[in-house]
C-alpha cells in the first residue's frame, strides 16, 4: 500500500469487534483511510483550517474509539469558508497518491462536497460504479479509497425562508441527477424489465436536447447554495442528505455547536469534533447507543492496486453485478 502513516502490523489482522468480524481486507481499507485523514489534517494544520468529524466517524469515535466495525466510511465537516480555501489549495498541497475531488475540478461527476482519494487504490462505492466498470465505461473521476469532506453553509434563521430555499435546491438536485443518469452517464438498467423503459427515456432526452441540462441544473444548485450562504447566521447545514424528510429538525445545526472543539480517540489518531458531539449524534441517529448493523458503502476494494488498472483490464470475473 502506498501510504505515509506508520501503522502497526498487528492492526492488519482480522478480529471480532462488538460481535462483528472485521476482515484483514477491511483493515487495509481502514489503514488507507486513516492515512488520508492524517494527510488531510496535515494540510489543514499548515493553513489553519478548522474541521470536525461527524456522522459514522463520530459515532465510531464515541462508541468504539475507532471505526464502526461494519463501516468503511469517514465523514468530515468544515465551515464553507475553510472548505473553499481547501479547494483552492488542493492542487499545490496534495501530491500523488492523494487527490482532492472538489466541485471545481471534477468535470464528469461534480458534487457539492469533496472527496480525498488515494489514487493507488480502488473502492467502488455503489452499484453504478460497479456496473459501469463491468460495461467497459472509462470514466475519468477517481474511484480510489476516499474520505468525505462536507461544507457547512450558513442558512437563513427564518424557517419558512429556509424551507423555500431547500425545496428549490432539492428540485435542482433531482433534475441534475435525472439528466446525468439519462444522458451524460447513460448505461442500460441492471434489471432487464427496466431496460426498454430507460432506453426510451434516454432516446427522448436526446431528441428533445436536454443533454446539457445536467450541468445547468448542478450550476444552479451551487449558485443557490452560494447565494444564501450567510456567514453571520445562527444556523448552518450541509446539503448532501438532500432527500431527508426531517432535514430542518435534525440536520440544520446551531452554529454555536462548533464554537468549541474537543478531541476524541479514533484508532491510533486523535481527531477533532464539536464539544456538542452527543447532540450531533442524537440528531443524526436518535438512540445512537443501540447497535444497528448496516452494509458497508464499498462493493469492491483493492488497497494495493489503482482503480485505473481495473478500468483498463476489467474487474475479476468472480465479481457479479
Amino acid at each position: 500500500m502506498n501510504i505515509k502513516l506508520s501503522i502497526p502490523e498487528s492492526f492488519y489482522q482480522g478480529e471480532e469487534r462488538s460481535g462483528y468480524y472485521v476482515s484483514p481486507e477491511m483493515k487495509k481499507v481502514w489503514a488507507v483511510q486513516l492515512d488520508l485523514i492524517a494527510e488531510f489534517a496535515r494540510v489543514c494544520e499548515k493553513h489553519n483550517l478548522k474541521w470536525w468529524i461527524d456522522y459514522g466517524t463520530l459515532l465510531g469515535a464515541v462508541r468504539h474509539k475507532g471505526f464502526i466495525p461494519w463501516d468503511d466510511d469517514v465523514d468530515i465537516l468544515m465551515m464553507r469558508s475553510d472548505f473553499e480555501k481547501l479547494c483552492e489549495l488542493a492542487d499545490n498541497n496534495f501530491q500523488h497518491p492523494y487527490h482532492l475531488r472538489t466541485p471545481y475540478n471534477d468535470y464528469e461527476l461534480p458534487m457539492e462536497f469533496a472527496k480525498l482519494h488515494n489514487e493507488d487504490t480502488t473502492m467502488l462505492d455503489g452499484y453504478d460504479a460497479l456496473f459501469m466498470m463491468k460495461q467497459g465505461r472509462k470514466f475519468s473521476y477517481s474511484q480510489g479509497i476516499y474520505i468525505d469532506i462536507f461544507p457547512l453553509y450558513g442558512v437563513p434563521d427564518d424557517d419558512e425562508e429556509f424551507l423555500r430555499i431547500f425545496k428549490r435546491l432539492k428540485s435542482y438536485k433531482k433534475k441534475a441527477n435525472l439528466c446525468y443518469k439519462l444522458i451524460y452517464n447513460y448505461y442500460p438498467a441492471y434489471t432487464k424489465w427496466k431496460r426498454p423503459f430507460k432506453a426510451m427515456l434516454h432516446y427522448l432526452a436526446k431528441v428533445f436536447g436536454i443533454h446539457s441540462d445536467y450541468r445547468k441544473y448542478f450550476n444552479e444548485f451551487m449558485e443557490t447554495l452560494n447565494m444564501y450562504d450567510t456567514p453571520d447566521s445562527k444556523r448552518v447545514a450541509e446539503f448532501w442528505p438532500i432527500s431527508q424528510q426531517d432535514f430542518l429538525e435534525n440536520l440544520v445545526l446551531p452554529r454555536a455547536y462548533f464554537d468549541e472543539t474537543v478531541y476524541l480517540q479514533f484508532e491510533m489518531l486523535s481527531l477533532p469534533t464539536s464539544s456538542c458531539y452527543e447532540e450531533l449524534l442524537e440528531r443524526s441517529y436518535g438512540n445512537w447507543h443501540e447497535f444497528k448493523i448496516s452494509a458497508p458503502h464499498g462493493k469492491f476494494y483493492d488497497a494495493d492496486r489503482s482503480y485505473k488498472y481495473y478500468i483498463e483490464h476489467g474487474l475479476p470475473y468472480e465479481i457479479v453485478v
